[in-house]
């Protein structure tokens, strides 16, 4: 009778190590889970931060072009003669009437930066580096809007300043293409411009303001490509991630 009742522990001990052994393998398998999903949507997230910034890079070459031709434009203009000023044609004067009133700004891409940041899932990036660059990359974008601002005021005074000339400028619309101004706009006139001392300081104060933008577009264009490459690496090595 003391035999059958025996208590069999080691069969107890067994059973209990395998209870405890199938939990925490289904915790394990639960992590593993929910790490490899938080890693596919980091995967997702940087590949969508990619393209954004792919395309601000791209958009931020087209912009840089601009505005240094705006810069050689304008020069020509304000070492141009009188009489070399009659002789331009209408492309000519309508390169130049861009380059006065130039107020291209940058308009970056930024969707994803944004959607991620406003719903927390910023958090989900693991590279410490890359949050510090897109945070910096944010700041930067602040400073130069309010570049952006100052460069568009100064075009709309340069606008009224040419309004003051008459003529085809009493009818001066948003756009620098407009084709009644672009007809009617000959040389004579452009050389009057060119001589009102009032009218050339008003355009030096916009000058002034697109360099500035400018050269800080060129500082903003190299924490861009910083950027990137730390995105194409990001990417990298999350495809090579344990699965």
């Amino acid at each position: 009778m003391a035999d059958a009742r025996q208590i069999p522990w080691t069969t107890i001990s067994v059973e209990a190590v395998a209870v405890v052994m199938s939990i925490l393998l289904a915790f394990a398998i639960d992590a593993w889970w929910a790490e490899r999903k938080e890693g596919e949507v980091e995967h997702i997230a940087l590949l969508a931060l990619r393209d954004d910034f792919m395309a601000s890079r791209e958009q931020l070459a087209t912009v840089l072009k601009s505005l240094e031709d705006a810069g050689t434009n304008y020069a020509r203009f304000r070492s141009a003669t009188g009489a070399e000023l009659i002789e331009h044609d209408i492309g000519t004067n309508r390169q130049i009437l861009t380059a006065l009133v130039k107020n291209h700004t940058f308009d970056p891409v930024t969707a994803t930066l944004d959607a991620l940041a406003n719903d927390g899932r910023l958090a989900l990036i693991s590279d410490t580096n890359l949050l510090g660059q897109l945070s910096h990359w944010q700041r930067s974008l602040d400073n130069i809007e309010d570049m952006s601002f100052e460069l568009r005021t100064e075009s709309v005074r340069v606008r009224r300043a040419m309004e003051q000339h008459g003529g085809p400028f009493a009818r001066w619309q948003q756009r620098v293409d407009d084709p009644v101004v672009l007809q009617q706009v000959d040389g004579a006139t452009m050389a009057n411009m060119r001589r009102d001392a009032d009218f050339m300081g008003t355009t030096v104060s916009h000058q002034y303001a697109l360099n500035i933008y400018l050269h800080s577009l060129y500082k903003l264009a190299a924490t861009l490509d910083s950027i990137v490459t730390s995105l194409d690496q990001a990417v990298t090595d999350r495809l090579v991630w344990p699965q």
